[in-house]
């Protein structure tokens, strides 16, 4: 990061300096949130008031959806769900789908499984799983519904 030519790395608490983050969305081309989902509204929202694109590797919250009006107003794009999983996942899928329709193909089922499952001998939980992120956003996402 020393070596960056257009960005530099900064350590700020979101939750007590706002003054500082604003300062700092109000000098950014774009902002990329790697937070965790819930403070994403908080971040769009400093967004939205400084005019400033706005980057999440976050699922789309019924929350951050209620948005989508005021960021058209102030001119700025939000792109949620811009990370492995959510984002790469769902682009590689839909770039198989769109493939096979355009061949005249028709998909009547699709199962996506993102990320690196464990070894048989280390997968020593109910859910034969391992946590890399937040095990609540894991057991969240499981609720979404798949469109395509």
């Amino acid at each position: 990061a020393n070596h960056a030519i257009r960005g530099h790395p900064i350590a700020l608490d979101v939750l007590n300096g706002k003054s500082h983050l604003e300062s700092l969305i109000n000098n950014a081309d774009v902002v990329v949130s790697l937070l965790p989902a819930s403070m994403h509204p908080s971040i769009a929202e400093s967004c939205i008031s400084k005019k400033t694109n706005l980057v999440t590797a976050s699922y789309a919250s019924d929350e951050m959806r209620s948005l989508h009006t005021r960021c058209k107003e102030a001119g700025i794009t939000v792109l949620n769900e811009m990370g492995l999983d959510p984002g790469i996942d769902h682009m590689s899928a839909m770039k198989i789908i769109d493939d096979v329709k355009s061949r005249g193909g028709e998909v009547t089922s699709f199962s996506s499984v993102c990320g690196g499952l464990p070894a048989p001998e280390d997968a020593n939980n109910h859910l034969m799983y391992k946590f890399s992120w937040s095990p609540m956003g894991v057991l969240s996402a499981s609720q979404n519904d798949a469109v395509y």
